[in-house]
């Protein structure tokens, strides 16, 4: 009987403990996102990525190895933007969460960069988190338009043909 008793309340802490990091996983990318659609601080925005993130764009075909080259790919500096409707530039639609990961859908409004309206454009980006709660792996799915502006990246289908 004891033996049972001390299972079961192992299983019910264990499975505190795993509501507990889902929730304050759930918060980080919740704040991430807030971030990153409000668009006005991009030292903070840096703050959820780990020193080593990896970064993938597929459809532009740009991969990056350190936070470092993260920092310059997605620099807010770079280019004249502007939202065009409202006051953010992303709306989350659904959020899906594993143990460390996260895949989020939603769309990007429309905006200009350097005077050429843009958008809207859907994507899903997944995350996979450290320990830390910091972003080690990043792969964003953006459906980016118009097509004949964004077609000039590598062809990430090429490794495929490697394997």
């Amino acid at each position: 009987m004891r033996i049972i008793l001390s299972l079961l309340i192992v299983f019910i802490l264990n499975g505190c403990a795993s509501t507990t990091k889902n929730n304050k996983l759930s918060q980080i990318v919740n704040d991430y996102f807030d971030t990153y659609s409000k668009r006005e601080d991009f030292n903070k925005f840096m703050m959820y990525y780990a020193d080593n993130a990896q970064f993938k764009d597929i459809i532009y075909g740009n991969s990056f190895n350190s936070k470092e080259e993260i920092r310059n790919f997605l620099d807010w500096s770079k280019g004249e933007f502007k939202i065009l409707n409202g006051n953010r530039a992303l709306t989350v639609t659904r959020h899906t969460f594993g143990i460390n990961t996260a895949i989020t859908e939603g769309f990007f409004h429309t905006f200009s960069y350097d005077g050429q309206k843009l958008g809207p454009w859907l994507f899903v980006i997944t995350q996979e988190f450290d320990s830390n709660n910091k972003i080690i792996q990043q792969t964003d799915w953006i459906n980016y338009t118009p097509r004949d502006n964004f077609l000039g990246g590598k062809n990430m289908n090429d490794e495929l043909v490697k394997k």
